[in-house]
């Protein structure tokens, strides 16, 4: 694990832009979510799986300094059968109930794998050329790895967990509900020293499932822009970009430790 340095601690969120994309892969219905941060304009958008239709809710001639995609992202030549370790380290212990990740190594979550990899493919020309990212997914890029479930499940304190849970098919919107409700994205706000009130209030009141995935995507990023993220994984496998470590609640800390990686 590394806690990645990108720009400087103290960053203009209105000079710098920022893309979350949660990757979405029916060839028939808008599963696609994307967010955009730029200046003081955002905005977001459910859409479809083609570039075309991806590129409509993009800001024209617009280049992001990071971009974080919801999708398992490992490097170009990774086999199909590669057992990632950021995986692994969220599937055991108290993540198991709270915030794991599908495996991407076997069945659908093959699909997602290879769907991750076109979208990265797609927005690459978009990528502001970086070499301060060191743990991005394409060297030289801005191309991150967001993992949603767990960026939002490190937050809430345990205390949420012994309410009734939803569904697996739900998990995600019933941890975006309870970050809302807790205040613990609005915490992350002032954290990041983000001041947009406009943008904090869009995503305090999404309900739309993809926009709320690309919402975190987008959060993801600005992490990763403020020199604020918590890295998890390896270079064989890849990293989910997390909130920074002093944010995660006490329980997230030591089940991470229990699998066998401790927070700095």
């Amino acid at each position: 694990m590394t806690r990645n340095e990108i720009y400087s601690p103290l960053v203009d969120f209105d000079k710098i832009t920022l893309l979350g994309i949660d990757v979405g892969f029916s060839k028939d219905r808008p599963t696609t979510g994307i967010a955009w941060s730029k200046n003081y304009e955002f905005g977001s958008a459910r859409t479809h799986s083609d570039w075309e239709r991806r590129s409509r809710h993009i800001p024209a001639a617009t280049s992001f300094s990071v971009i974080a995609i919801d999708g398992p992202l490992v490097p170009i030549g990774s086999d199909d059968g590669l057992a990632r370790l950021c995986e692994r380290l969220f599937i055991r212990g108290a993540f198991q109930t709270r915030c794991k990740p599908g495996l991407s190594n076997h069945g659908y979550g093959k699909d997602l794998r290879r769907a991750a990899s076109q979208t990265a493919e797609q927005f690459l020309h978009l990528s502001t050329p970086s070499e301060s990212i060191g743990k991005a997914i394409r060297p030289g890029t801005s191309i991150i790895e967001a993992f949603p479930n767990a960026f939002l499940g490190v937050l809430l304190p345990e205390a949420r967990f012994a309410l009734p849970a939803a569904g697996k098919r739900k998990k995600f919107d019933w941890l975006y509900d309870h970050a809302v409700d807790s205040g613990v994205l609005c915490f992350l706000f002032r954290a990041l020293d983000w001041c947009n009130q406009p943008l904090l209030d869009a995503v305090l009141a999404e309900k739309d499932h993809e926009k709320r995935a690309a919402w975190i995507c987008l959060l993801t990023a600005a992490c990763a822009a403020s020199s604020k993220s918590e890295v998890v994984g390896d270079d064989a496998g890849g990293w989910f970009w997390l909130p920074p470590s002093d944010l995660w609640a006490p329980w997230a800390r030591d089940a991470l430790q229990k699998n066998g990686l401790a927070l700095a």
